[in-house]
């Protein structure tokens, strides 16, 4: 073997075990309960809610030959996700595919089982960027340029808590392939031959295709190319490139996938549209999406922590240079890419931290273009014979830090813990074994798809929350069937009002109607208001009270008999589907009782032993054993002790469903039916 493709072999070797080992680190759980984290069969559980979400639907697939649950008007439908009615689905499949594929080709010589292929799959594909990373790179730079692109890829914080053991979610393939589209294109750039850069070129499109089946966000990238090749046919006029990549990756979009199409067309629009309105999408309701962690826009520090310091010295320096300098090496087409894919990588930070990982292969390839430079700057300044010595030097400083940034990673991942464990289990195989199936779950939609996959009966609300998504196509994806308004924010807010708000008939009859009717009742009130803001108080009002009451308020609205009866069969229903509410121990839920407002955080702190103060201060009012006793009135929190345990919470909450739930009341027509360490179960006496 030549000894320049040895070299190569090592480097990449090097680059995928580091990556796979780095991401193993969580395999072995740390914590001295660690036996709460496997299940029943000695397997871990996922390590967050998105990975059941994505197993559901790799296990539908490989068992029914579909993601979703059943075929309705010649769409795959959901059953299990915003039910009733459940949702089309939209999913991109290809990681279920590949899923799928791996394991029917482990089990020709082994035996695993489909959720453990889901586990270990992250922890090889995710390395594989790294390795895509410097093969790419190596051809722009040098072999150690190419390393250190590699190895800033697989070691990128961010990606490595993304692509970790038991995170099964698509993350695992989303720098992989633009990666993989910029470098064919590159090498179509710097083909000898019209024949050789059309077929590259179109190698580069097929990957943009693989891409459209990998993640939803695809469409950014595709604009990003586009942009570049106005500009590249403008300084260029080279139409083969363009014409082969273009055939190639949108014909094959539109054959293979028509959602994506639609896509790629609508979704600009759309938000454009909406951005120069400058007004919320969900009105009436509010923007749930405001409320996820990962979508907050980070601090400088969580930043910098995510994407790595080195990425970042090494990649903005890197982007001056190949602004500034003019590289043989990278062309015009391959250089606005690259430049646009960091600006506009940088302008999606400020919409959510999981945009990050962005920015991660952009910097990683500039960072081994600055250091190409470098050392050829270095080469051409300094005179004396232990130059070469001197760039080894440095070299091994930049390995020693980067394995260095390893190490620390390692340690840190070795600590975690998945966010399920036995309990929530436990919880799940009490409501698939003591509910009918078409029970339906209700609970925080951040553990909705857990419950759905786990207890296989249908959730109200879950991560996917209002399909985003799907906004831009629904008048050309949905059929009659299902209303262009839905999914929407709607439950999150209906679900939050019904655990915070001290009137338990809205409660009753919230959960009841979100059970048995989904959204029905707020969008038949819609045809016949044609005002949403009135329709959702007219709505709140309704379910405040009893049917004969909620009839009356109808008619003191203007509604006729036969309008206001309808109303009613979803509001309140005479005969509800059954439901469970699954609330967990440590549920911080927020809430508000109008849909303008912002929501509030109402329980501040869960306190594991009894207190009298808080923060060094008296509470308004201590609870205990039914008891109120008032301390001070002019304090804005109450603490009420339940067994150990003391609630902080906000004073205004204080008699909320979600506190008597947490504090183990029986309330009204609600009984626990269900309890365990951390979670309990309810539903309500028909």
């Amino acid at each position: 073997m030549k000894p320049k493709i040895l070299s190569i072999l090592i480097l990449v070797t090097i680059i995928f075990l580091s990556g796979f080992f780095l991401r193993a680190g969580n395999y072995n759980v740390s914590s001295p309960s660690k036996d709460i984290y496997y299940d029943d069969t000695g397997l871990q559980y996922f390590q967050e809610s998105d990975s059941y979400y994505n197993y559901r639907l790799t296990n539908n697939l490989l068992y029914h030959g579909q993601l979703g649950d059943t075929m309705i008007g010649g769409r795959s439908w959901d059953l299990h996700s915003y039910y009733p009615p459940g949702v089309p689905v939209d999913y991109p499949p290809l990681l279920s595919y590949i899923t799928v594929g791996v394991y029917f080709i482990l089990n020709l010589v082994t035996s695993m089982s489909l959720k453990e292929v889901c586990l270990w799959l992250p922890v090889i594909l995710g390395p594989l960027a790294g390795v895509v990373g410097f093969l790419f790179s190596r051809r722009i730079s040098s072999d150690f340029g190419g390393f250190i692109t590699g190895m800033l890829i697989v070691t990128a914080p961010l990606y490595v808590f993304k692509t970790e053991f038991g995170f099964f979610d698509t993350d695992m393939l989303n720098i992989t392939f633009p990666l993989l589209i910029i470098w064919f294109l590159f090498e179509a750039e710097n083909a000898k031959t019209r024949k050789n850069k059309m077929l590259l070129a179109g190698c580069s499109g097929f990957f943009l295709f693989l891409f459209s089946l990998a993640w939803n966000g695809w469409i950014y990238f595709f604009y990003i190319i586009i942009t570049a090749f106005i500009y590249f046919l403008i300084k260029e006029k080279d139409f083969d490139l363009v014409l082969s990549f273009l055939l190639v990756s949108v014909c094959l979009i539109g054959l293979f996938n028509s959602f994506g199409l639609y896509n790629l067309i609508m979704t600009p629009l759309y938000y454009l549209n909406y951005f120069l309105l400058g007004h919320n999408i969900w009105y009436p309701w509010p923007d749930s999406y405001k409320n996820v962690a990962e979508l907050q826009t980070p601090t400088i520090e969580t930043f910098i922590t995510v994407s790595s310091p080195l990425t970042l010295i090494f990649g903005l320096i890197g982007l001056a240079t190949i602004i500034y300098s003019k590289d043989a090496n990278i062309k015009p087409l391959t250089r606005f890419i690259i430049i646009i894919w960091v600006i506009s990588s940088i302008l999606f930070v400020f919409a959510g931290a999981r945009f990050v990982i962005l920015l991660i292969p952009p910097l990683s390839v500039l960072a081994g273009i600055f250091w190409q430079k470098f050392e050829n700057t270095l080469k051409n300044t300094l005179k004396s014979i232990h130059k070469y010595k001197i760039i080894i030097a440095l070299q091994l400083v930049v390995f020693c830090v980067i394995f260095l940034q390893l190490f620390l990673l390692f340690n840190i991942k070795s600590g975690f813990e998945p966010m399920y464990d036995d309990y929530f289990m436990e919880a799940s195989h009490w409501i698939d074994s003591n509910t009918s199936n078409d029970t339906v779950i209700i609970t925080d939609w951040s553990y909705g798809h857990f419950f759905a996959s786990e207890a296989h009966r249908p959730v109200v609300f879950d991560g996917r929350l209002a399909y985003i998504e799907t906004l831009p196509i629904r008048e050309y994806w949905y059929d009659h069937s299902l209303d262009l308004e839905i999914p929407t924010t709607a439950r999150d807010y209906w679900i939050a009002l019904a655990l915070t708000t001290d009137n338990y008939t809205l409660s009753r009859n919230i959960f009841r109607m979100l059970a048995t009717s989904g959204d029905n009742s707020y969008l038949l009130l819609n045809t016949y208001t044609h005002n949403k803001t009135q329709s959702a108080k007219i709505l709140q009002k309704v379910l405040s009270v009893d049917r004969e009451s909620a009839y009356s308020i109808l008619k003191e609205n203007g509604f006729s008999d036969k309008e206001a009866e309808r109303l009613l069969d979803y509001t309140h229903p005479k005969t509800s589907r059954p439901f469970v509410i699954v609330i967990k121990d440590d549920m911080h839920i927020s809430g508000t009782s109008n849909t303008n407002h912002p929501r509030k955080v109402i329980i501040y702190k869960i306190i594991n032993s009894t207190i009298l103060e808080w923060n060094g201060k008296s509470p308004y009012s201590i609870i205990q054993n039914g008891t109120e006793n008032f301390i001070d009135k002019k304090s804005n929190f109450s603490i009420i002790i339940t067994g150990n345990k003391s609630l902080v919470v906000d004073k205004n909450y204080r008699y909320a469903l979600i506190i008597k739930f947490l504090t183990n009341g029986n309330i009204g027509d609600f009984i626990k039916v269900f309890e365990n360490k951390k979670i309990k179960i309810y539903t309500i006496v028909s």
